[in-house]
Formats: C-alpha cells, structure tokens, sequence
C-alpha cells in the first residue's frame, strides 16, 4: 500500500509497498494491512510503526488517518522521526502538555490528549 505521512507544513514520509502500518487510534492501537477496508478516524498522541524491510517509527502529536483504494494518508497536526527526536524535543512537548493540563480553560479532551501525550513521551524516555 502507499502511505503519506504529512504535516501542514511538510511530507515527512511517502513510500510505497508498506506491508503493515499501526498507528494510535482514538480508541486504541489499529494496525492496517494491504487492502483494508477504507476507514477515517482520529489520532491521539503515540507511535506511528511503518513496516516494509526495516521498521520506522514516528512520534505524533495527533491527527487523522484516512484508507481508502489501498492508500493511507495519515495527517498529523505534528509528527516526528523517532530517531530524530532528541531528549530536549521530548521535554519541550511534556512541558507544552503539563502546561496544558494546568490551563483551566482546558476541556476534558485536551486533558486526554495532554495526558496521553505525557505517557507516551515517558515511555519514549525510558527507552
């Protein structure tokens, strides 16, 4: 299948014959293989896993994913090479989300998003 991986502002990733790609669902983990069914739905913050011959893995922010005709467009609001994203990015982002968290105008949404976001960094971090 063809998989795009993109921002507003840039394409981070597009490639062709990717066997299996699993990204962090609103509702969970969802892996997509070749020839699934089409579907739409929302990214929380967490690990995109691109398989072909070797893995690559991106951390985004949130965003929508979108399958249909055998291509995948995942559309990030931020995304990012795993093995590009250093220690001082991780604690930028946990300090944007804790910000967040303490920001009394937040709904319960940017709440999960914010604290999902913190998970996911520590879990990158302990790596």
């Amino acid at each position: 299948m063809q998989v795009d991986i993109v921002t507003p502002e840039r394409v981070l990733f597009s490639e062709k014959e990717i066997s299996m790609v699993t990204v962090p669902g609103i509702e969970g983990q969802m892996g997509i293989l070749d020839q699934h069914l089409p579907v739409v739905t929302f990214l929380k913050p967490g690990v995109i896993n691109v398989e072909k011959n070797e893995n690559k893995y991106f951390f985004t922010t949130g965003g929508v994913v979108d399958f249909k005709d055998n291509a995948l467009s995942i559309l990030c609001q931020e995304v990012f090479d795993i093995k590009d994203l250093s220690n001082e990015k991780i604690n930028e982002l946990k300090d944007r989300a804790s910000n967040k968290i303490k920001d009394q105008d937040s709904t319960d949404h940017d709440l999960f998003i914010a604290n999902t976001m913190i998970d996911e960094l520590n879990l990158l971090q302990s790596k």
